[in-house]
């Protein structure tokens, strides 16, 4: 056996235990990927602590103020620990949004049950995004802050997953019938065509598409919202321009659900009020729209990989760049 084989042969049955290594940080440069994802993450909680701040001044539900209450003190907590960082790396700490963004003493302009559910779904892309994050990240000071932003962001959206539940307000994917037997694709015609007959719908694919329906749901709730009380006409114009992308792609989602008599989630039209008064400033709106349509972009990624019906996979396909597109026009 040669030197270099028993080498290789040593390091191989060596273990080296976890916490013995010791390093200092300050050696260590932060990676491209690392400072880009502190970035947007910075960003993201600085947007959600001054949403949160609105949604709890104007909370009554106990229940639903634990929450929100909780999501602004995590959100707030991470911007804080944020800085610690960019302080430590001599980063310059990114220009984000702050107390001139928002406006708590307004009226109420979403309602409870509204401000919960969004807060859910915000708590679900953030778990997508940052487990992406821990797992391109190498400094353990940033792996460690991710890895508590997973534990927390989870903790949330248990726990809002759970009062929605109780309160019978949470929205889920229909049930199907539980097969008698294990099958297998046995050709080709599995994947279906983009003309003709296809298959029925499998449970992944059910998954994806009410996922869908109920993010679009709720973004245009959003958009509803936010189309009431912006200042800015070409604010408002791309905002409406969004609406109506979701709504002719909601009905396409939904059709899906339709020609099987499958359920699709419904949200109640009367979680926005008639209120004119904005809680945000206009740039903080459009951030956020351009924001949530960069998570449907994703999504959609993720459905489509997810998927075996060809024609399923171009509607995903063919949204997403509709998407994309939108989010373009909000640049100009």
């Amino acid at each position: 056996m040669s030197d270099l084989q028993q080498q290789y042969t040593r390091s191989d049955s060596e273990q080296v235990p976890f916490g013995v290594v010791q390093h200092n940080l300050t050696d260590i440069l932060p990676s491209a990927s690392e400072v880009g994802h502190l970035w947007t993450s910075y960003l993201a909680e600085c947007m959600s602590v001054c949403f949160l701040k609105y949604y709890v001044a104007q909370s009554k539900d106990p229940d639903i103020h634990a929450v929100l209450q909780r999501a602004l003190d995590v959100s707030s907590q991470r911007v804080n620990t944020m800085e610690d960082i960019f302080n430590s790396i001599h980063h310059p700490i990114p220009e984000a949004y702050g107390e001139c963004d928002v406006e708590v003493n307004t009226k109420q302009l979403f309602s409870e049950s509204f401000t919960l559910k969004y807060t859910r779904l915000m708590h679900k892309f953030i778990l997508i995004n940052y487990s992406n994050s821990l797992s391109l990240s190498s400094r353990s000071d940033i792996r460690s802050y991710f890895s508590e932003c997973l534990t927390t962001s989870l903790e949330i959206h248990q726990k809002a997953t759970e009062i929605l539940l109780a309160k019978g307000l949470l929205l889920k994917s229909p049930s199907i019938v539980t097969p008698d037997r294990v099958d297998f694709v046995h050709n080709k015609d599995y994947l279906g065509s983009i003309f003709g007959a296809k298959r029925p719908l499998n449970a992944m694919e059910i998954s994806h598409i009410t996922s869908l329906i109920e993010t679009k749901e709720l973004l245009k709730t959003l958009n509803l919202g936010y189309g009431q009380v912006v200042k800015s006409e070409k604010v408002k114009r791309f905002i409406s321009e969004a609406k109506q992308t979701a709504d002719k792609q909601l009905k396409k989602l939904s059709s899906y659900l339709d020609d099987e008599d499958l359920p699709h989630p419904i949200i109640l039209s009367n979680l926005v009020t008639e209120s004119t008064e904005s809680p945000h400033s206009d740039k903080l709106i459009l951030c956020h729209v351009t924001v949530v349509i960069a998570a449907i972009i994703a999504e959609y990624g993720l459905s489509v990989s997810n998927t075996a019906r060809k024609d399923l996979a171009i509607t995903f396909t063919n949204f997403s760049i509709e998407v994309l597109a939108l989010a373009k026009d909000a640049q100009s």
